[in-house]
């Protein structure tokens, strides 16, 4: 790589073909895929596009030059540059692969624009290397290298916090430690409330996103949380982040799919077993759910996964959830047209298994190593875990039942 004080280029040679390699650069999942956190892309000449971080940090501009499969050119003004800059992306065959050019030209003298290179040189250098990482291996670097405290989550909010005697209502709690990893070494205990980490308040996952900038696996930092009432401060070391090592390949993430289907579909109609229609509609309060609607809340969840890999498919991944699959109103609308256990169980295992028929056959995504270690990596790693999760929701519930 070389650089003046006016001009930034890069070459990166990646394991695809230029057609395939693209993507990455003229769609908005394509520049998600191993760059930003949050993307918008119109891949048209004068098309407009922001991408931006986490971190708070943007950029946006024009699409200046698009040309399929050779180049795209960018006008470019991030936040707080001094001024509009211009990236240029040549692509170029070379043997079974492709040498990306990339020239971020356009800066120019003085502190302010010193310090405006220098953060380009190195957001490119790591972008770079992730390009390379998910067309290879298909590995985000950035999840990879990611650090972790080492815990499962709980729900958090007002009524909560009045039963474990927290005295505020905005937090992260933990539903418990992960064994071996930093919290559990650190003495971290399940319903322990973290509402502090390396000096910055904690209010909800959002603000653990944020906090975690920066950070590595390795790194010591300071966490408070509250125990019931008392506020405890621990010193931690960040976990590397665990991964399972899967090939990528749409039969085999289809059957191991369907593997992990089975064993939890086993699990929730064991669960049922003996249950009345009448204990399953039990709402253990007005704010808790239901056994059934955990059945809905499961179903609307299959309906979400088996969306999201149609969006994969048509490079549309949408980038935020937000409460889908947590709405009242579309669980009462799933349980009007699947009204008993049977049929809600049955429904359940159907939905699954469309996503399952789905991926078998995503020839499209056949490409897109970086898009199927990404599906592996969420299921496989703790398998089963969003619907286990839930089933001691319904134990709860069905147990409230039968007390009331």
């Amino acid at each position: 790589m070389t650089s003046t004080t006016e001009e930034l280029s890069i070459s990166q040679a990646v394991e695809a073909i230029p057609e395939d390699v693209f993507y990455a650069f003229a769609t908005s999942q394509g520049w998600r895929d191993w760059l930003c956190d949050s993307a918008r892309f119109e891949a048209r000449e004068g098309g407009c596009y922001q991408l931006s971080w986490t971190s708070g940090w943007y950029t946006a501009g024009t699409v200046r030059e698009l040309v399929k499969p050779e180049k795209v050119a960018l006008a470019w003004f991030g936040k707080d540059d001094p001024g509009p800059t211009a990236v240029t992306v040549n692509l170029k065959s070379k043997g079974d692969g492709t040498q990306v050019e990339l020239r971020h030209s356009g800066f120019g003298q003085g502190e302010e624009w010193e310090k405006c290179l220098e953060e380009a040189r190195k957001g490119w250098q790591e972008g770079m290397e992730n390009l390379e990482s998910i067309f290879s291996t298909g590995k985000d670097l950035r999840i990879v290298r990611r650090p972790m405290l080492g815990i499962f989550l709980n729900d958090f909010d007002e009524k909560i916090a009045k039963e474990l005697g927290v005295p505020v209502e905005k937090g992260v709690r933990i539903d418990r430690p992960v064994e071996g990893m930093g919290a559990e070494r650190a003495g971290l205990q399940p319903s322990d409330v973290i509402v502090e980490f390396d000096g910055k308040t904690i209010r909800g996952f959002a603000d653990m996103n944020t906090a975690f900038q920066g950070k590595k696996a390795g790194d010591v930092v300071q966490v408070s949380v509250y125990r019931g009432s008392e506020k405890i401060t621990v010193e931690m070391e960040l976990s590397s982040r665990p991964y399972a090592e899967f090939p990528l390949d749409l039969n085999y993430m289809a059957q191991r799919f369907r593997e992990i289907d089975a064993e939890v579909m086993g699990e929730l109609r064991t669960l049922f077993e003996g249950v009345s229609e009448n204990e399953a509609e039990f709402n253990p309060s007005p704010e808790e759910w239901s056994a059934k609607e955990v059945l809905a809340h499961l179903i609307a969840s299959e309906q979400y996964g088996l969306h999201g890999v149609a969006e994969f498919i048509c490079d549309a991944q949408r980038e935020f959830t937000d409460e889908f699959g947590n709405v009242r109103s579309q669980l009462r609308a799933i349980l009007s047209t699947t009204p008993t256990i049977p049929e809600l169980l049955d429904r359940l295992e159907r939905n699954k298994e469309e996503a399952n028929i789905l991926v078998e056959h995503a020839k499209e995504l056949k490409s897109r190593k970086g898009v199927l270690w990404r599906m592996g990596f969420e299921a496989f790693q703790y398998p089963g875990f969003h619907d286990r999760v839930h089933m001691d929701q319904i134990r709860t519930a069905i147990e409230a039942a039968r007390k009331g």
